[in-house]
């Protein structure tokens, strides 16, 4: 009986909890995804976390463009790589 009343109130408390809680926009997404970057937990971001983020990604994209695994990217892997993956989300002004 009691684990029954304990599982009705956790329900409830579930219930209550997601039901009275607003949709997040857009920019409330972007700014908890940003925020994700404090790893030390400080409610702010600081710039040596945001260039952890900036360098992981640049590694990761340089990885992909160097195809070779040489550790420089030359014209012809630039430039398959921007056919493959850039040119459809950039459109250069002519």
């Amino acid at each position: 009986m009691i684990v029954r009343l304990f599982g009705v109130m956790i329900m409830l408390g579930l219930m209550a909890s997601t039901s009275t809680a607003a949709p997040k926009s857009a920019t409330d997404k972007v700014v908890d995804t940003f925020m994700e970057l404090d790893t030390n937990h400080s409610d702010s971001v600081s710039y040596a976390e945001y260039k952890a983020m900036v360098d992981q990604r640049a590694r990761s994209r340089f990885k992909t463009m160097d195809t070779n695994r040489d550790n420089e990217v030359s014209e012809d892997e630039y430039r398959e790589f921007w056919r493959k993956t850039k040119a459809k989300w950039y459109r250069l002004k002519r």
